[in-house]
């Protein structure tokens, strides 16, 4: 067994029991939300009564369908336009979030179209600007920091990492960091 961290290493393995538990827990948390919509269900009917709790999942679909519709659209449009660019370059007409938003909006409308009380409010969550803005930025932190991680276990380095200089190839100029945006030069300081 090598002692370095990779596939056949120790990392490997802790890696695979987090991947087993993931896939364990899973599934029964699916059977525990659907057991919770239900129970909610039954619930709102004995409240309201039956007819108007099909009513609410009938406008919830169509809500979700619209959303999907929109949000198809949109993410299209997004994905069309920053397909030819590289990660991170912007896109003339569209704000940075554009994409991240159209997936968030789609994932939305889905969980409206699902039957339940906790799949709307997680669906409107994601639809509502401001909080599909905060959703936006947890979820990019988050991918962030996992491939910061796969880089690093793999033996990679990621920006803002502090290397010896035995690592880099090539040449290390040394220099300093200047805050500030570009000043102009005055006279005779060319």
């Amino acid at each position: 067994m090598s002692a370095l961290p990779g596939p056949g290493g120790p990392a490997g393995g802790a890696a695979r029991r987090r991947r087993r538990r993931w896939t364990t827990w899973l599934p029964l948390a699916v059977l525990l939300l659907l057991a919770v919509e239900i129970w909610l269900l039954m619930q709102v009917g004995h409240l309201v009564g039956t007819a108007w709790v099909l009513v609410l999942l009938l406008v919830e679909t169509a809500a979700g369908v619209a959303v999907l519709r929109r949000a198809g659209r949109r993410g299209l449009e997004a994905f069309r336009l920053g397909v030819a660019r590289p990660w991170g370059a912007p896109v003339p007409g569209q704000h940075p979030g554009a994409v991240g938003d159209a997936l968030l909006t789609g994932a939305g409308g889905v969980l409206l179209v699902l039957p339940g009380l906790l799949s709307d409010v997680l669906g409107l969550l994601c639809i509502v600007p401001v909080t599909r803005r905060l959703l936006r930025r947890a979820f990019a932190r988050l991918v962030r920091r996992r491939v910061e991680r796969a880089v690093r276990a793999a033996g990679g380095v990621v920006p803002g990492d502090v290397v010896p200089g035995d690592v880099l190839d090539g040449d290390v100029v040394d220099g300093d960091v200047v805050d500030g945006g570009p000043r102009e030069l005055g006279p005779g300081r060319r």
